[in-house]
């Protein structure tokens, strides 16, 4: 690249509206930050620092020079580097004030990660616009409903969209077809084993369902188990399950915090409603 011929940041954008085309053809002129922008730059150690703000106005645009980052901002922050990357960007999505919209890359200055971090904005993005799958398949046994209704409506303030079957298929839809589809749709399985639960019919198709879905999204979907002891007697986990994440938490909190953490999708940014 010619810092003559082109901006650091222009070089930046142009590789992400390729990348945004190769997946999304038609629409790059319409995604965030590609459809209208500002920009800032800073650095921080051998990182350059760029926040762009999505304006989706693309005749007004500015840009600007923030200089270093205080070290004070990013506080033991020796060095930033793929184990903390995340967090960095967490903290200085905040102090910008950004939104879903927006993106913080950290770019090091050989441009050897601009390709990831283009990736990890590609995510964001496909999130803040609803491209992303967050859907969630509650499989479970009818006794076990009421149980599994409390972390439906829980992930449902969490901002996720679960898959019950109750409220997920309408009369006279074929089953195993609504729930094959439930599980296309869907970026996560979560499977409440207890003592009712009985590896037979529908839930055995959901068990191979679930490990469909993981072998064709690989890290974009999760299969969680969560085997649970009823008046001692503990859930049996099919062993097709065995291999994924398998816990067997002490109440329904502890359930909740281990799903959270297993899914491949986390909870956005909090915003004033």
């Amino acid at each position: 690249m010619s810092q003559e011929q082109i901006s650091f940041d222009d070089y930046v954008l142009n590789n992400y509206r390729t990348l945004v085309a190769l997946k999304y053809q038609g629409y790059q002129n319409h995604w965030p930050i590609i459809s209208g922008h500002n920009v800032k730059i800073g650095q921080y150690r051998d990182h350059v620092v760029i926040f762009f703000k999505h304006t989706a106005d693309p005749h007004m645009k500015s840009s600007s020079g923030i200089g270093p980052i205080p070290p004070s901002l990013l506080m033991g922050v020796e060095a930033i580097n793929p184990s903390n990357i995340k967090v960095v960007r967490e903290k200085l999505e905040k102090f910008f004030c950004a939104t879903p919209n927006d993106c913080v890359l950290l770019v090091k200055q050989d441009m050897s990660n601009l390709q990831s971090e283009l990736e990890a904005t590609l995510q964001q993005h496909e999130y803040a616009l609803g491209l992303t799958p967050m859907k969630i398949f509650l499989s479970h046994k009818g006794a076990d409903k009421p149980k599994v209704r409390e972390f439906k409506e829980t992930l449902e303030l969490l901002g996720f969209d679960p898959w019950l079957d109750e409220d997920a298929m309408h009369a006279g839809v074929e089953l195993e077809r609504a729930i094959a589809q439930g599980f296309k749709d869907s970026c996560a399985a979560v499977f409440f084993v207890t003592p009712n639960y009985v590896d037979e019919q529908y839930l055995a198709a959901e068990v191979n369902y679930a490990i469909a879905e993981k072998r064709k999204k690989s890290t974009k979907f999760s299969i969680v188990t969560l085997v649970y002891e009823v008046d001692g007697k503990k859930g049996q986990v099919p062993d097709l399950l065995v291999p994924y994440v398998w816990k067997e938490p002490r109440n329904d909190l502890e359930a909740i915090r281990e799903l959270i953490r297993a899914l491949p999708v986390k909870v956005g940014n909090v915003y004033w409603k």
